[in-house]
């Protein structure tokens, strides 16, 4: 029995195949249609391709257009919302914020309906009199619902600008002596920003743009140079009042697009030379035959050399990947080669590193989370504590307060029952809670009633799990920080939401800066020992217990209130461990 022939080619001649394949059936492909379509279709092409640069072009002017309206409406807002006599200096604030930071608004008025200067730039003398008969005074006023914009002009009515440019004028509200009154807006733009954009725009040999107002003035011709049949082309545009056709000037192919500009009332026409494409269409053929020889030998040399480089750092990748299967961590691979190739090695480096790096964090967290759990309980076993409370006792005791000496000593019995009782990491919220109060009940004591405190617990709380001892050293930290010669006021609060539970505890007194804060914040991330007893100490033990989606938040108002917040994750806050 003869065996089939089975060829497996390798990843190099693929990649050779592939992509001569790919390439052949591509440039087919591109002049097949190109003969087939493209040369039955160069005339809707070419028309297409006008409206488009119309469109770009008609687009570019009216989305300046839109940005100076906005302007103007911001204008009117500001005028409409604060009287001119109570905010005059606020308002002209405003004028000149907006005439500095846009390099095409030369100036901003607001004029009355008499014609008296409101707010502003500064006017020129010569137009103190003279507004009232100016033409965009006139329209804006006869015709209060639209934005006017005027043909250019030669003279701002500015004092330092002799700039051309374009008004905008329209009828606005505004508010003065807390009455409301019409008046005429203007701005003045400078012209030369839509030279600028016209300049941009490339429409070919001979190609240009024009712009006429509602009364088929030209306002604007982008190249006036005696080369340009700018008069015929005029012409035609005046004839046509908007669309699109194709013509023939000096025995040169044009297409001519004319659009209205939004707000304006100005048509926008754009005059396209096509016949360099007519004749490039020609020149294609040819050059379709050229590429396509040239392109099949280009692909089989590029195609064989990357080939190369590919396969060679892959096959030491794999043997690298093949010691790693073998329980070889030591199997660091360093090629060269393609991009991707040497990214993939460098990740495959990485992973090992990390594989052991994730071996070393295991035993480092486990052994820190002792420490600190370690650490946590010293913390509330503070001999220091003990001993004053001890102190505090005898002196009860000597005063015959034996009341107070029976709350006092039941009430650290709870304490210390609570702190090193069963081994747990977590109680529940109402006994955390009783642990704080037993703290307070001693300190209150200690303290001869130099603070109060209030405890606001929600209901639904109450039988969450949290961890062990984390109120207590804030609880502390706010006593210690707080309690001076006036009263002080604890707060303690727990409630939850929909996705965390919530402790916050509430001091009265200094407050805390900014600046503070932002040093605590910064302690608590650092590796300071300094702080580790209290705030940090609670933090550390926060993020560990729970991850990063457990925080701790300060937040302080001075001369009034600080807060420490907690956030615990609620989903981690309904089993015992």
């Amino acid at each position: 029995m003869k065996k089939r022939f089975k060829y497996n080619p390798t990843i190099g001649q693929n990649i050779l195949i592939a992509t001569i394949s790919i390439v052949i059936v591509v440039l087919l492909l591109t002049s097949a249609v190109y003969y087939a379509v493209f040369s039955s279709r160069t005339e809707d092409l070419i028309e297409s391709q006008s409206r488009e640069i119309n469109k770009q072009i008609v687009l570019n002017y009216e989305n300046y257009i839109n940005s100076v309206i906005e302007t103007a409406n911001y204008i009117q807002f500001s005028s409409l919302s604060m009287d001119v006599d109570k905010n005059f200096e606020k308002l002209q604030d405003i004028f000149n914020y907006n005439t500095s930071i846009k390099k095409d608004v030369v100036s901003i008025f607001l004029f009355s309906n008499n014609g008296e200067k409101v707010l502003g730039t500064d006017l020129n003398n010569r137009y103190f009199n003279s507004i009232l008969g100016e033409v965009w005074f006139k329209e804006a006023k006869k015709e209060t619902n639209i934005t006017h914009f005027s043909a250019p002009h030669t003279n701002s009515f500015t004092l330092t600008s002799n700039e051309n440019v374009i008004f905008l004028s329209r009828s606005v509200e505004y508010v003065q002596r807390n009455e409301k009154k019409v008046g005429i807006l203007l701005i003045e733009l400078n012209f030369k920003t839509l030279t600028d954009m016209a300049a941009k725009t490339n429409l070919g040999n001979g190609g240009h743009i024009i712009i006429l107002n509602d009364k088929d003035n030209l306002i604007y011709l982008s190249n006036s140079s005696e080369n340009i049949p700018y008069l015929d082309s005029l012409e035609i545009a005046v004839e046509n009042f908007i669309g699109g056709l194709k013509t023939k000037i000096n025995s040169i192919d044009y297409y001519i697009n004319i659009n209205t500009l939004v707000h304006t009332r100005w048509r926008i026409v754009t005059v396209n030379n096509v016949n360099d494409i007519a004749l490039a269409r020609k020149e294609m053929i040819l050059i379709l035959f050229f590429i396509f020889f040239i392109s099949l030998f280009l692909t089989a040399i590029i195609s064989i050399f990357i080939s190369k480089r590919i396969t060679r750092p892959l096959n030491t990748l794999k043997d690298s990947m093949l010691k790693l299967e073998e329980g070889n961590f030591d199997s660091k691979v360093e090629v060269n080669g393609q991009k991707e190739v040497v990214r993939l090695s460098k990740s495959f480096n990485s992973m090992i590193e990390e594989i052991r790096t994730l071996m070393d964090k295991v035993v480092a967290e486990q052994t820190e989370t002792r420490k600190n759990e370690l650490r946590a309980l010293q913390n509330q076993i503070n001999p220091h504590f003990l001993y004053n409370t001890l102190d505090s006792i005898v002196w009860l005791a000597e005063n015959h307060r034996s009341k107070d000496v029976i709350t006092t000593v039941v009430a650290l019995a709870r304490f210390f029952r609570i702190s090193i009782s069963s081994g747990a990491t977590q109680i529940l919220v109402k006994d955390e809670i009783s642990h704080v109060e037993n703290y307070l009940k001693i300190q209150k004591i200690r303290y001869i009633d130099k603070f109060k405190y209030t405890m606001d617990v929600s209901n639904d709380v109450e039988d969450l799990y949290v961890m062990k001892l984390i109120l207590q050293p804030i609880v502390e930290n706010a006593i210690y920080h707080g309690v001076g010669d006036d009263m002080e006021l604890i707060s303690i609060r727990s409630y939850k939401d929909e996705k965390y539970l919530y402790f916050e505890v509430e001091n009265s007194g200094y407050g805390i800066t900014e600046e503070r804060i932002s040093e605590i914040y910064s302690m608590l991330e650092g590796a300071d020992r300094q702080t580790s007893v209290g705030l940090k100490n609670v933090y550390q033990r926060l993020k560990l217990f729970y991850g990063d989606s457990a925080d701790l938040k300060i937040l302080s108002i001075l001369d009034e209130s600080t807060i420490i917040k907690l956030i615990i994750p609620l989903d981690k806050t309904g089993v015992n461990s």
